[in-house]
């Protein structure tokens, strides 16, 4: 499977690579800079988001890490759950 050139990814050419071999759905788990590279490519389509009830203060990033996108991504809630305070959350791309 070759999705990027070297030791790099593509994201934008990861999606299509994998449908090759009948893989249609990707679960993509990393930190804020591999979100934004997917993000950047404008190839997620939805997003899973955990919202604990717990508050903390710090340096932290925002959720995803790369360039300023020229214009915000725009996504909908399609669906919430809760269980002892946590939200689970799901988000499509509009």
């Amino acid at each position: 499977l070759v999705a990027g050139e070297g030791a790099t990814v593509d994201p934008a050419r990861v999606a299509p690579a994998l449908a090759e071999r009948g893989l249609t759905r990707l679960l993509t788990e990393g930190g804020p800079r591999l979100l934004g590279q997917f993000v950047a490519a404008e190839v997620l389509d939805e997003l899973c988001l955990t919202i604990s009830p717990m508050l903390t203060a710090g340096d932290a990033q925002r959720i995803a890490g790369g360039p300023v996108l020229a214009e915000p991504d725009q996504f909908v809630l399609a669906s919430v759950l809760e269980e002892d305070g946590f939200l689970f959350t799901r988000y499509r791309r509009s």
